[in-house]
């Protein structure tokens, strides 16, 4: 006759305790408490990047460097999502987007956003469009038709700039140039910047051709302060 086993009571609250750890555990997958960036990026997958730890500091009015050794301040303090590091040729965009972040003091005053940039594109492509929002607020657009510099010059509206508080957020939303590839990413444009500058619209008048508040005209020519 096998032997019999009779639990104690210490051995049924051992198994309890276990069931209710698998329980809590199981919740905590299926509704994870996680911060909205962490759910973007790794489970809902609205997200094509994930926030570097920055500090967003900026001497405003000027001009920010993302080439290595050329003259400006070239810490890496705004890089903050969907951005490359800097190397010899500025910082170079991944995913849907790329968003700069500045946390600065903002002055009562609209703002120029200036900066030179490229596109992996050519003449023989369609033309490209780059949407570029600032704290959610679509400013301006820019337009690549070949691999040519662009050099942008956009006025940020004061209530646009203080909408987020002391931060300041620059999205440059690219376009997706192609179906995924063996990875399942999507292809898109690749923009880079080579430098960059924020300045208060009363110190810096805006050259010809400056984008307006309503953000739909040309580009200014190569400015000053990132030529």
């Amino acid at each position: 006759m096998p032997p019999r086993y009779t639990p104690r009571s210490w051995h049924l609250l051992v198994v309890a305790l276990i069931a209710l750890l698998d329980l809590g555990v199981l919740y905590m997958v299926l509704r994870p408490n996680v911060t909205d960036d962490y759910r973007a990026y790794y489970i809902d997958r609205t997200a094509s990047c994930f926030p570097r730890i920055t500090s967003g500091y900026y001497p405003l009015g000027q001009p920010i460097s993302f080439v290595p050794g050329r003259n400006g301040y070239d810490r890496d303090t705004v890089r903050w999502c969907g951005f490359m590091p800097p190397n010899s040729t500025g910082i170079r965009s991944f995913g849907d987007y790329g968003i700069l972040k500045f946390s600065i003091p903002l002055p009562d005053d609209d703002l120029l956003l200036t900066f030179s940039s490229f596109a992996n594109t050519s003449a023989d492509k369609p033309r490209r469009e780059v949407k570029v929002l600032v704290n959610g607020q679509r400013v301006g657009t820019l337009v690549y038709v070949d691999a040519k510099r662009v050099n942008g010059g956009i006025v940020i509206p004061q209530r646009v700039a203080k909408a987020g508080g002391k931060d300041l957020s620059i999205r440059f939303e690219v376009p997706r140039i192609g179906p995924p590839g063996t990875n399942s990413e999507p292809v898109t444009l690749q923009l880079r910047l080579e430098a960059l500058r924020l300045t208060p619209l009363g110190n810096t008048p805006p050259a010809p051709g400056t984008l307006g508040h309503k953000g739909e005209a040309g580009f200014p020519p190569p400015h000053k302060s990132i030529s």
